[in-house]
C-alpha cells in the first residue's frame, strides 16, 4: 500500500493498517507485543539514512520534542519530562535507582499482588539496601486490587506505591484515580505500570495524579521502546548513538522514537471509544465461551466487566505448553506460562499458576474467537 494520510489509513479495513497480519492465523498475543501498525512501520522505512540518530543532532532533538509531545496528548499529560528506553524494564529500574536514595530506614514502600515482577522486584530491591520496608496489598478472591486493600497498606511512612493500570494476566484494572488519592493523602507518591492500559483504556495522569507513568509502545501497535513520564523530573531518554565510544548511550534508535511517537498518534486518531469496545466485548465473549467448556477454568474476570481484554484460562490435566502447542500447530496464537505475574495468578490457583493467556487486539475478530474456542474445546474433550 502506497504512504496515504494518517486520517485516510485509519478509516481503512483492520487488515490494511496491518500489513502483518495472514489469512487464517488467529493471533492472540498482543499482551506480549501487537502487530505493528502499518503507519508505524511506513515512517520508519522513510526515515532518512544517516539523518543523525545521535541525541546531540538538530533532527533527533526535533523527533524527541515531537514523540514526547504525542505521548503527554496520549496519556493526558499536560507538562512533565518523557524519557524513552530500551523497555519498561530499564526504564522503570532507572526511575527507582533515582528516587531510591530518599528512603530512609523504616520509610515504606508498597507494592501490590496484581502488578508484573518489573514493577516489583526494584522497588523490593531499592527498599532492601535503603533499610526500607516493602508492604503488599493483596487480591480479592476474584482476583480484583480494591482501594480498601491499597488503603489497609498504606501508612504515614510510605514514600511510594508502586501499581499497574492494567494486569497482564488477569484483565482487571484498579481503580487508579482513588489509589492516588488514598495515597496522596499519607503523602506518599504513585508510580504506575501502565504497560497494557494505552491500547485498552483512557489513559489521564493529570486526573489521576500520579507522579510517574511508564508503558511500552509494543503493546499498542508500536515498536519495542520503553516510555516513561515523570511529573517532576527531567528527560532521561537513552537514545541509541551512532559511536560505538564507551560510555555511548545504549537503547533505541532515534527512529525507533519516532515510531513510538507515530503509534501513539495512532491511538489519538482511532475512535478509542469503539475501540476499546471492541476489545471488552470479544475478551468477554472469549471467557463466557471458555467458561461453558467442561475441564477449562478461566481466572480471574468475575463480572464480565474488566478493561483489559485478557483472559487466562486453564484446562484441566493438561499442561499450559502443551495446549499452546496444539494451538500453534492450528494456527492460533496464545501465552503461556506465568508471564512475570505468578503471584497474581497464584491467588487464584495457588497449586498451579501456569497458565494460558489469550488477549484481543485491534485486529482480532470473532472468527478468531470462535477458532480459539474450537481448539480448546477438542483439547478439553475427554479421550477415549
Amino acid at each position: 500500500m502506497d504512504a496515504l494520510p494518517l486520517t485516510a489509513l485509519v478509516t481503512r479495513p483492520v487488515t490494511e493498517q496491518f500489513p502483518d497480519l495472514r489469512p487464517g492465523a488467529a493471533r492472540f498475543d498482543a499482551p506480549a507485543g501487537t502487530l505493528v501498525h502499518h503507519a508505524v512501520r511506513d515512517v520508519v522505512t522513510r526515515y532518512p539514512a544517516r539523518a543523525g540518530a545521535d541525541i546531540a543532532h538538530p533532527r533527533s532533538r526535533t523527533v524527541l520534542d515531537w514523540a514526547a509531545g504525542r505521548f503527554r496528548a496520549l496519556i493526558g499529560a499536560p507538562g512533565g519530562a518523557v524519557s524513552f528506553g530500551p523497555d519498561m524494564t530499564s526504564l522503570t529500574e532507572g526511575f527507582v535507582r533515582s528516587v531510591a536514595p530518599a528512603l530512609r530506614p523504616g520509610d515504606e514502600v508498597m507494592c501490590t499482588a496484581l502488578d508484573h515482577a518489573a514493577n516489583v522486584d526494584p522497588w523490593r530491591e531499592s527498599a532492601r539496601r535503603q533499610g526500607a520496608v516493602v508492604r503488599v496489598a493483596d487480591l480479592s478472591p476474584s482476583g480484583e486490587l480494591t482501594v480498601d486493600a491499597v488503603t489497609e497498606q498504606l501508612s504515614p511512612r510510605t514514600r511510594w506505591v508502586a501499581v499497574t493500570a492494567g494486569s497482564n494476566v488477569l484483565g482487571s484494572a484498579p481503580d487508579i484515580p482513588a489509589i492516588c488519592a488514598a495515597a496522596r493523602s499519607t503523602g506518599a507518591r504513585i508510580f504506575v505500570d501502565g504497560v497494557q492500559a494505552p491500547a485498552h483504556r483512557f489513559v489521564d495522569v493529570a486526573a489521576w495524579g500520579c507522579d510517574a507513568f511508564v508503558t511500552s509502545a509494543d503493546k499498542w501497535y508500536g515498536p519495542r521502546c520503553g516510555v516513561l513520564w515523570n511529573r517532576d523530573g527531567r528527560p532521561r531518554s537513552m537514545v541509541a548513538r551512532t559511536s560505538d565510544r564507551p560510555g555511548a548511550a545504549h537503547g533505541p534508535g532515534i527512529e525507533v522514537v519516532l515510531a513510538a511517537g507515530m503509534a501513539a498518534e495512532v491511538l489519538l486518531h482511532w475512535d478509542r471509544s469503539a475501540v476499546f469496545r471492541h476489545g471488552e466485548r470479544l475478551a468477554n465473549l472469549l471467557a463466557r465461551g471458555l467458561r461453558m467448556i467442561d475441564g477449562v477454568r478461566v481466572l480471574g474476570r468475575p463480572d464480565g466487566r474488566s478493561p483489559i481484554p485478557i483472559v487466562s484460562f486453564q484446562v484441566v490435566g493438561r499442561s499450559a505448553a502443551d495446549v499452546a502447542a496444539i494451538l500453534a500447530a492450528e494456527g492460533i496464537t496464545v501465552g503461556h506460562g506465568t508471564f512475570g505475574a505468578e503471584r497474581a495468578l497464584r491467588a487464584l490457583s495457588p497449586d498451579v499458576p501456569e497458565s494460558l493467556r489469550a488477549g484481543v487486539a485491534r485486529y482480532t475478530t470473532r472468527d478468531d474467537v470462535r477458532a480459539l474456542l474450537g481448539g480448546v474445546a477438542a483439547i478439553a474433550a475427554p479421550r477415549a
